[in-house]
């Protein structure tokens, strides 16, 4: 029986598959989120007052489920912007992506932490580390596919190509700050992703003006 040499078995592969399942699980994570927001159980007696008190303690579990559904659309809108251009997969593609989903399927877990244990350090380490992690993996998932226009058409603009690397960059940078505020003070660490938005529309705005007409 003849052997397959291994050159044969990196077949050149779709892309829909690999849409479709980042797709299914980002939607899941994004409503797994919502799942950490929980009033306790009332005692007996329970009266309005306790019920508002209750309900305005939640700030902390509602502002980091905002902050971790912003940081989920971010690395969605960035999956979403890449496969634009990767036009075809292979089998390291397919396990780069997989190790995305990986950390991005940790996401809630880390921020039900950070939402019960806020104050505390190892916290909102794991968070933060989550991000930097995923956000990491997402950029080498790029630098992977456009290395030497493996994955991508051959006339891809080079600045294209640089754009995306750059924009890439922002979530694990943030995450690295995020990390050294949090030994001052974790909540002021895990706060400073709110500006993810805003660093990434401020960056599309400099690249669109910078872009020679």
């Amino acid at each position: 029986m003849p052997l397959i040499s291994a050159r044969k078995l990196r077949l050149e592969l779709s892309t829909s598959r690999i849409e479709a399942l980042t797709d299914g699980i980002f939607a899941i994570a994004m409503t797994l989120l919502v799942l950490n927001i929980e009033v306790s159980e009332p005692r007996q007696g329970f009266g309005a007052y306790e019920f508002r008190q209750r309900v305005l303690n939640l700030w902390p579990q509602l502002m980091h489920y905002v902050e971790s559904f912003i940081i989920l659309a971010a690395f969605w809108i960035k999956n979403h912007q890449q496969f634009h251009f990767i036009k075809r997969s292979d089998r390291r593609l397919l396990w780069i992506n997989l190790c995305c989903l990986l950390f991005v399927c940790l996401i809630p877990f880390s921020t039900s932490l950070i939402s019960d244990y806020g104050d505390m350090w190892l916290a909102a380490l794991i968070f933060e580390s989550n991000m930097l992690i995923a956000g990491t993996l997402y950029y080498l998932l790029w630098s992977y596919a456009t290395g030497g226009h493996r994955l991508v058409e051959k006339d891809l603009d080079p600045m294209v190509i640089i754009a995306y690397k750059r924009s890439s960059l922002v979530i694990p940078v943030i995450a690295m700050v995020a990390i050294i505020l949090s030994t001052i003070h974790p909540r002021w660490g895990t706060g400073i992703f709110f500006l993810i938005p805003f660093i990434l529309f401020l960056m599309e705005k400099i690249e669109y003006v910078g872009r020679p007409r």
